[in-house]
This record gives C-alpha cells, sequence and structure tokens, in this order.
C-alpha cells in the first residue's frame, strides 16, 4: 500500500512539472507579440462588418467621417476669418466601442476662426455609435486603439 502511494505521489509529481514551466520571454519577444499585425481585427461598425478586412476599416473611418461631416453641415457655424484648412481629429476606441474625441492638431487657427467648433466636434463624435473594438487576434484580447480622421473645415465670414 505503501508503495502504491509513493508511485502516485511521484507519477503525479513527473506529471504536473508542464505546469511549472519556466520559460521567460524577452522584452523584444513580448513587444513583437502585442505590435499590430495584418491578422488583428480593427476597429469596425456593424454596419461594415460584411466587407473584407481592409474595407471593413475604410468604411469604419468614412462612416466616422460621413457622420462628423453631416453634424457640422447641421449647424449655422459663424466664422470671423476665411479657413479653408484641414485637422486631424485623434479619436480613441475603447474595448466597449465608445469613440472620443482625445486631441486635435492643427485646429487651434480654425477654432479661433469658428469659436464653437470645437464644442460641436466633440458633441459630433460623442453621438458617434458604438463601434466593434479591435481585436488582437493572437490573444483573442479587445484592445483600445487611436486613429486619426482627417477632415477639412472651408468657412468664409459673413458679411
Amino acid at each position: 500500500m505503501r508503495s502504491a502511494f509513493l508511485f502516485i505521489f511521484v507519477a503525479t509529481l513527473t506529471i504536473s512539472c508542464e505546469y511549472f514551466d519556466t520559460t521567460t520571454h524577452t522584452p523584444k519577444q513580448i513587444k513583437q507579440a502585442s505590435s499590430w499585425s495584418d491578422k488583428d481585427q480593427a476597429p469596425t461598425f456593424e454596419s461594415c462588418q460584411d466587407l473584407t478586412a481592409e474595407d471593413q476599416f475604410d468604411c469604419f473611418k468614412n462612416t466616422i467621417r460621413t457622420s462628423l461631416e453631416e453634424s457640422l453641415y447641421a449647424e449655422a457655424l459663424v466664422a470671423n476669418q476665411e479657413i479653408d484648412r484641414e485637422i486631424i481629429l485623434n479619436l480613441l476606441i475603447d474595448v466597449d466601442g465608445a469613440i472620443q474625441l482625445t486631441d486635435t492638431e492643427g485646429a487651434s487657427t480654425v477654432f479661433e476662426a469658428v469659436e464653437e467648433l470645437e464644442t460641436l466636434l466633440i458633441n459630433a463624435v460623442a453621438q458617434l455609435p458604438l463601434a466593434l473594438p479591435a481585436t488582437k487576434t493572437n490573444v483573442g484580447v479587445k484592445v483600445k486603439t487611436s486613429i486619426k480622421v482627417p477632415i477639412r473645415i472651408i468657412a468664409t465670414p459673413q458679411v
């Protein structure tokens, strides 16, 4: 009986050794595994899901751009000077698919010329539908992502 117990104990230890894997990964390996690859799923909207991966992301960006343009065109914006300038909207898509405006590039003179524009952009982005978040497919984890969306602002002062 004692030898049977000893055999089971030794067999259990031998089989369990695989659970004590001490493999270490270098920072370079971790960075490489977490870098974005073509196999990863970019954020998209449900309406874009039936497209190819590349077309999904184009559809995603175009949906955002169209929605923002419609929101801005619906307002009667007044400029104090002539504007024809492209600005960059930095958007963050979180793991739940919520989209928020985190920053703008090249917009300070545009915001000075059209005072309400910054608030309107923040509100327009907040009204975007929930996205399907990006997914790191090698680990199956939803991740937050940031994208840059260029928009052109054209305005002439009212006389």
